[in-house]
């Protein structure tokens, strides 16, 4: 009898419960009811910018160089002096995500902690910010709403501090969001134990109030750039989609920028974040540190992100997916897929590391996508 050949390429056979996002997806919502989907899932208005997002990505097109001699490709980078095993941070996104799993942005930050990445961790999550801090040491961006009194948003920005964050990321919201899928459905979100970071012993719900019912003007530049260069943490400014915007967030003292439009679940018909980052990098320089999401599906997203002037993205809804589909493992299993599929990409483009990868490496150096520059 002779021995079995030895088998050469097994990269397929893997005893993981998913072999691709594709998988986590698919199991996400064959978990979720038709109302949780479409929370998950859904944009404002007509859906334009929602669908925008991923479009801008789908146009992409790789230049792959022939014999470019590279090294095995080294996925590690460091943004806002974190080391991240790869270009990623989990993005504060909330308002309920414990509707997808019951320990939420724990177990978020427990994933992220074992895929080498950063959390960010936002107001609006459904258990406190110190209850997430214990969950795991990667609990280090703190996102609040610049809203309501500025003494008071200087309290939480203590909170954040004596929790361990490193930084706030501060977003502005104006008004509520149309979001008619919600509307139809008449979706409620279902906390028993109310607002986890306000009430007694911890923030004054004023301001959620006040996000709500919208009694005073909404806060100006000005107003914003005080409670910035008063903060005990240094601050990132998210939702930034113009120079123009760009520009005042780092005149406020913003240590870094987030371009976003938010998953297109602010307002509808307006550019993808893709479309304004080339133009926000070149006003602002290479030395800006820039985090960019809305749209990022696959490892190759994130290297076009990259390529055109961020230095990392934030993961949204594709962590929710994970988290639907099986809770920590689940949001642990995305992130590994996405770190291999990114050091695929960044293979066959001839890059031996992050820093590697820039204009160069798309078709015409992206110009044909009609991005802002």
């Amino acid at each position: 009898m002779t021995d079995k050949p030895e088998r050469i390429d097994d990269r397929y056979a893997t005893p993981e419960k998913y072999t691709t996002l594709r998988g986590i997806y698919h199991d996400a919502r064959r978990r979720l009811s038709d109302i949780d989907w479409n929370y998950l899932s859904c944009g404002t208005g007509d859906e334009v910018t929602l669908r925008e997002n991923t479009a801008v990505f789908d146009r992409i097109r790789f230049e792959v160089p022939l014999f470019a001699g590279i090294d095995n490709p080294d996925t590690r980078t460091n943004v806002l002096g974190f080391d991240l095993s790869f270009p990623a941070f989990i993005a504060p996104f909330g308002g309920g995500e414990a509707v997808f799993h019951p320990e939420g942005h724990l177990a978020i930050g427990r994933a992220a902690s074992s895929a080498g990445i950063q959390q960010m961790v936002p107001v609006a999550a459904s258990h406190s910010l110190e209850d997430i801090a214990k969950a795991s040491p990667v609990a280090s961006v703190f996102q609040m709403t610049f809203v309501g009194e500025e003494a008071a948003a200087l309290d939480m920005i203590e909170r954040a501090k004596a929790a361990g964050y490193s930084y706030i990321c501060a977003t502005y919201s104006p008004i509520r969001q149309w979001r008619e899928r919600m509307m139809e459905d008449r979706f409620s979100l279902r906390n028993e134990n109310g607002p986890s970071n306000f009430g007694p012993g911890r923030s004054d719900p004023a301001a959620l109030k006040e996000l709500l019912a919208f009694t005073k003007p909404r806060w100006t530049w000005a107003q914003a750039a005080d409670v910035i260069k008063r903060s005990p943490l240094p601050c990132i400014v998210k939702g930034v989609s113009s120079v123009r915007d760009a520009q005042a967030a780092l005149d406020a003292g913003a240590v870094g920028l987030y371009v976003s439009n938010y998953g297109g679940r602010t307002i509808d018909r307006t550019p993808t974040a893709l479309e304004t980052l080339p133009a926000i990098r070149k006003a602002v320089g290479k030395q800006v540190p820039i985090i960019l999401d809305s749209g990022i599906r696959r490892g190759s997203d994130i290297a076009a992100s990259i390529a055109l002037g961020a230095n990392a993205v934030a993961l949204g809804r594709l962590i929710a997916y994970g988290m639907a589909a099986d809770g920590e493992d689940g949001v642990r299993r995305t992130l590994e897929l996405l770190r291999q599929e990114f050091w695929t990409t960044l293979g066959h483009l001839g890059c031996s590391s992050v820093d590697d990868l820039c204009e160069a490496v798309l078709s015409d150096g992206g110009t044909s996508l009609n991005l802002q520059t």
